[in-house]
């Protein structure tokens, strides 16, 4: 293991971090006035920063709580926001420990990991499906309520397995604190807290539980390859031990199967030897959304377009788009609208 760090506190203190993680935090928030106000005096806010971290005294103020129907499925998400201030001192702490973990990180760990996410996934998978006679079989797990149940001791004990600064260590544990219970969603450093506790996870599998295996995971979304359906098995029973000693728990949904002919269904594509096509249902509802788009061109629905059109790119669908995309919408018009809407909220900030 490599040695722990420290001398961090000092670090996130520092005037020009605090500066930094201000502006960070209005990105994305081009609407909002307050946030472009902090934005303007972002040389201000961030001494106030620094000096409330430095002195000690800082205190999670009370965060917005509302609950959203997420996706096409419209799974029920609680969630959490705390306010631009305490936004402002998460992105100054997590400045400084995001290099670290990611440092330490499994690579074809894909979830909330910058310059990787779905596209690493995608192209790993696609690789090892090239492999039919090394790859054939998969398991799928998922964790059951992962952000819900994942104790903060897990996530202090992953914290100690690389940092030493204590200060450094208290900061993280007001955050946890202010969370409530498990990790809340819509708070900046639980992406990363997530993907810290399962770390240790990702390293087990990979050196001690199923060595040579193709694994990936995306968040609490695990795919496992490998030639042998017994190892396999032997794998799941290891993994949720595993699970267990960090307070989670397995969904008990998952699957071992053969890949022949079925392919494997992971994030929003099917993995087929030697091609990739995208899942049934997200096949019509981008055809729905074109036809729509054609109807109807506003904001929305151009963005929805451009992210199918990256969905579409890492995949087989030369066919399908020639029949379903290019006869309904141009995607120069809507990078147009795009462009067109963004000018016109830069003037509007101008002006006011």
């Amino acid at each position: 293991m490599p040695k722990r760090i420290g001398y961090l506190y000092e670090k996130v203190i520092d005037e020009k971090n605090c500066i930094r993680a201000t502006i960070e935090m209005t990105k994305g928030k081009q609407k909002n006035r307050k946030a472009m106000s902090i934005r303007e005096n972002a040389d201000k806010y961030g001494k106030i920063i620094a000096d409330e971290l430095a002195s000690g005294n800082w205190i999670p103020r009370p965060y917005k709580e509302h609950t959203i129907q997420d996706g096409f499925r419209k799974k029920e998400r609680h969630i959490k926001v705390p306010c631009l201030h305490d936004q402002a001192i998460h992105h100054a702490i997590m400045r400084i420990t995001a290099p670290y973990i990611v440092k330490r990180n499994y690579f074809y760990n894909c979830g909330s990991i910058p310059y990787a996410g779905q596209i690493r996934a995608t192209r790993a998978m696609q690789r090892w499906m090239r492999q039919k006679k090394i790859i054939k079989y998969c398991q799928q797990l998922d964790i059951h309520h992962f952000y819900e149940t994942c104790p903060h001791w897990a996530v202090m004990n992953a914290l100690r397995r690389i940092f030493k600064d204590k200060r450094f260590l208290a900061l993280h544990q007001k955050i946890l604190d202010s969370m409530g219970e498990g990790l809340a969603i819509g708070f900046y450093p639980s992406q990363w807290y997530a993907n810290l506790v399962l770390m240790w996870v990702d390293f087990e599998i990979k050196q001690r539980i199923l060595p040579g295996c193709k694994y990936v995971r995306y968040m609490d979304d695990m795919c496992i390859l490998h030639n042998n359906k017994r190892k396999l098995h032997r794998a799941r029973e290891a993994i949720s031990e595993l699970l267990a000693d960090l307070g989670l728990m397995l969904k008990r949904n998952y699957q071992v199967y053969k890949i022949q002919g079925r392919g494997v269904q992971f994030l929003c594509y099917r993995f087929f030897y030697g091609y990739t096509v995208v899942k049934k249902s997200l096949m019509y509802r981008i055809s729905r959304k074109m036809k729509k788009a054609r109807r109807s061109p506003t904001l929305h629905n151009a963005l929805s377009v451009i992210s199918y059109m990256g969905i579409l790119r890492h995949c087989n669908s030369y066919n399908y788009r020639k029949s379903r995309v290019y006869p309904f919408v141009s995607i120069a018009k809507c990078k147009g609208v795009i462009s067109l809407e963004n000018r016109n909220v830069r003037h509007a900030r101008i002006a006011v």
